[in-house]
């Protein structure tokens, strides 16, 4: 028998709990979309509006993008961050080179403004950002994509490190469990009644624990989550409309339309074209 120990625990006492850290602040990147072009022309969008992230960063200006009355350049020495919902204008009076990253990110009961954030280019992020560009101009490939896949997910994960944005409120685990089945399986049928068993509690405790963390009911969270999370399809794939209804726990598409209106001010159709028509790098 060997006598070599066994290290079985995941966690030590002269560590640090990440494992929980990372769930209860609930800050993933799902990474959409990376490209670079140089030079970037025509890229004036009016009226840019996505249901998903953006980051931009130019190695060499000439590119701007409007914020209400904001004009906000793209720079070498600064990038910027914009938050989903974030309704701006993409200006290039002339040609620039152009860095981009579009991903998904949530943090339950936090609420990020919507409005671009702008940030210095620190040393270390530059490294990262000149590794990315370098990484765009090699031939495509498979190995080059998983590269370009890490590469901006420690990008994400550098620039949130020191994003000033509200701290996301402790959970207890049993809610994180709810929150993490709830995106992960929006078409399931996500009654109260079934979501205060998965978490233990009786239906008055649960819909009480939900509302004072999260700040809303668990039916609001639901519906609010099968809407973000259908948009995204909307605007990212070409499933049709009844089938994203579908897989979003809406029971037909005459009902779905009527909830994504109501939130939205159009319907998913509308939406849809809009994104198509308005999209850009």
């Amino acid at each position: 028998m060997s006598d070599r120990p066994k290290y079985l625990n995941y966690t030590t006492n002269l560590g640090v709990d990440l494992a929980r850290t990372a769930t209860a602040s609930w800050t993933p990147f799902i990474i959409h979309d990376s490209g670079y072009l140089n030079p970037l022309q025509n890229w004036n969008h009016e009226g840019v509006d996505s249901p998903f992230w953006r980051f931009y960063f130019n190695p060499t200006p000439g590119c701007h993008i409007q914020f209400q009355n904001q004009k906000i350049p793209l720079r070498s020495d600064t990038a910027v961050l914009i938050p989903a919902n974030t309704v701006f204008d993409c200006c290039s009076p002339r040609p620039a080179s152009h860095f981009w990253l579009h991903f998904t990110t949530s943090r339950p009961a936090v609420s990020i403004p919507a409005h671009p954030i702008t940030f210095s280019i620190t040393p270390p992020l530059l490294a990262l950002l000149t590794r990315l560009i370098d990484t765009h101009q090699q031939p495509a490939s498979d190995s080059r994509d998983h590269t370009l896949l890490h590469l901006s997910a420690s990008l994400l994960h550098l620039v949130f490190a020191d994003l000033e944005t509200p701290n996301p409120p402790s959970l207890p685990q049993p809610l994180i469990d709810i929150l993490t089945l709830i995106a992960r399986a929006p078409h399931s049928r996500l009654t109260n009644d079934f979501l205060a068993e998965r978490a233990g509690l009786s239906l008055e405790s649960f819909i009480r624990t939900f509302r004072q963390h999260i700040g809303q009911t668990p039916a609001a969270y639901v519906l609010t989550t099968r809407l973000r999370l259908a948009a995204e399809a909307l605007a990212l794939t070409h499933k049709t409309i009844d089938q994203i209804a579908i897989e979003h726990g809406f029971p037909n598409r005459h009902y779905f339309t009527r909830m994504f209106a109501r939130q939205s001010g159009c319907g998913p159709a509308e939406f849809r074209q809009r994104q198509h028509n308005r999209k850009g790098p």
